[in-house]
């Protein structure tokens, strides 16, 4: 074998693939993986449905082969012809292993999205895979409200197909976290519920104008979850309100609707606002910072006025196209370094608006939790 050139082991068939893809799919030794690889095998070459070796060592829950693709240059974020990447190979097939193991390394886009627009928790949700919904929520910076071409996020999937006996190890697992009573352990409610305390919002409607809490059809568990849920903001319809007006403490805003509102009396009695209190979870995560830099792109400077930022003090390239790293930086430094009481959605909302960066504003606002 090892007598074989570089052309003869890329030798492909009618379907375009190499013998190194045929030895991932049928999960062959990694002695063989190895001879082809060191022969010449190319790592980064496609087939006709755009899979690369590695796509089908991930298909084939080979974690050896996986490894060696890795280190001989894989692309770990490489899509294929429906934009799914490894990761969501191995989240859709419910590998536990495979899952744990690509979010190791440093350069997974967990994020990443399909040409449907789902990332690998939609799927994950999708096909009832808890264990690896627990696995992918337990990554650092992992965001639960991004929705799918179809307006769906995690949620609205993680509602609609419930599985009793994954949910029941959620349970076991998170129910510290939900503050849920034993005789109050309802196995539809936790998917749901742990998502909601991980930052994602019922009232997030998808193109057909249906939010998670529409889904649910039991009367006796929508209300049950509606003990976790913030009224949600009478403007917007989409964020939990959390804007208590004195002297009335009629809660019906969300702070960003309250900033762009700028109202002097409440919406519901219509007595003067003498002053307004902020409750709820009106901190900011790390993940909203990622967020914004997304949306921001090349108009990270100037916000960064607006938030009184050093940039120079920062690492940053200015002949790198890589804006979303460049923003993320700025953002991060802001984060780190203000007040902890001005490290708010409101905050940042505000500088956004002044930076007339309205595209990242309407995703905090979206997104806020």
């Amino acid at each position: 074998m090892s007598s074989l050139s570089s052309l003869q082991v890329n030798q492909s068939d009618v379907f375009r693939r190499t013998p190194l893809m045929l030895a991932c799919e049928v999960g062959a030794d990694r002695r063989i993986i190895k001879i082809l690889v060191f022969a010449g095998g190319d790592v980064g070459t496609k087939d006709v449905i755009g899979r690369t070796a590695l796509h089908w060592a991930v298909d084939g829950r080979r974690l050896e082969a996986v490894e060696i693709l890795l280190s001989r240059g894989s692309e770990i974020n490489g899509k294929s012809n429906g934009g799914w990447t490894p990761l969501h190979v191995a989240a859709a097939n419910d590998w536990t292993d495979g899952v744990a193991f690509l979010l190791k390394q440093t350069d997974v886009e967990v994020h990443a999205w399909s040409n449907d627009g789902r990332m690998p928790l939609h799927w994950a949700c999708f096909r009832g895979h808890l264990h690896i919904v627990e696995i992918l929520l337990g990554h650092n910076g992992i965001d639960v409200n991004v929705v799918d071409n179809a307006g769906d996020t995690p949620l609205h999937e993680a509602v609609q197909r419930r599985n009793n006996e994954l949910v029941s190890l959620l349970l076991n697992q998170w129910s510290w976290k939900l503050s849920l009573k034993t005789k109050d352990r309802l196995c539809s409610t936790i998917v749901a519920s742990y998502l909601f305390e991980s930052g994602a919002t019922f009232y997030q409607k998808n193109m057909e104008g249906r939010s998670p809490l529409d889904l649910i059809k039991d009367g006796n568990l929508k209300e049950k979850l509606k003990t976790f849920l913030s009224p949600a903001c009478t403007y917007c319809q989409v964020m939990y309100a959390s804007s208590e007006f004195k002297p009335c403490e009629h809660i019906v805003l969300c702070p960003d609707c309250y900033i762009r509102i700028k109202g002097e009396s409440c919406l519901t009695c219509h007595q003067p606002i003498s002053s307004v209190r902020e409750f709820g979870s009106l901190v900011l995560k790390e993940r909203d910072l990622l967020r914004v830099a997304k949306r921001l792109g090349r108009d990270w400077w100037q916000v960064a006025i607006f938030l009184e930022v050093d940039t120079t003090e920062l690492k940053i390239d200015d002949e790198s196209i890589v804006t979303v790293k460049q923003g993320y930086l700025m953002l991060n430094e802001w984060f780190k370094n203000c007040d902890p009481e001005t490290r708010t959605h409101a905050t940042l909302s505000a500088a956004l608006e002044e930076a007339e960066c309205f595209a990242a504003m309407e995703c905090l606002s979206l997104d806020a939790k």
